[in-house]
């Protein structure tokens, strides 16, 4: 009979990441949360071999793409009153406005399938070919849930349709 010891989890402010991204940030002015590095890295489980500045520069491109995607909703919401997302009614988890974590959910997620895109293995054998189909679902589902992210955030449904 073999016994199997499994490490205790640890809170995520307890863990460390394989990297040191310091106190690097990306910020899209003060309507939108900043993103630590160091919090996405941990978030999205990125290994030490994306490098900071990488992922500075495939983070901004997140940022970027999901700012894009809100920028009339927040128009819409400066114009109300509301000078930061977190003002903006919503529901709270945690002590923290879901539409924060959504857009944290949409620019993490994008980041991830950025550097998915960015990262495949030139790799022709069967192997190589089964791995990059695993990448292309994990893509596809990274994907999904910056939309999902970005819906939740607009008020409107969840919606996905696939052409068959």
């Amino acid at each position: 009979m073999s016994m199997v010891a499994r490490p205790e989890a640890a809170p995520a402010r307890d863990d460390i990441p394989d990297t040191d991204d310091g106190d690097a940030t990306i910020t899209a002015g003060a309507f939108w949360p900043e993103i630590v590095l160091r919090e996405l890295r941990l978030a999205v489980r990125l290994p030490g071999r994306i490098t900071s500045t990488r992922l500075a520069h495939v983070a901004t491109g997140a940022v970027a793409h999901v700012t894009r995607e809100l920028e009339e909703w927040q128009k819409t919401q400066s114009a109300a009153g509301f000078s930061i997302l977190a003002e903006v009614p919503a529901a709270t988890i945690n002590g923290e406005s879901v539409n924060v974590w959504h857009y944290r959910n949409a620019v993490y997620s994008a980041t991830r399938a950025l550097i998915l895109e960015r990262w495949r293995d030139v790799d022709t054998t069967d192997k190589g070919n089964r791995r990059a189909d695993a990448l292309d679902e994990q893509m596809e589902d990274l994907w999904r849930d910056v939309r999902w992210s970005v819906a939740d955030i607009l008020g409107r449904p969840r919606l996905f349709a696939e052409l068959v």
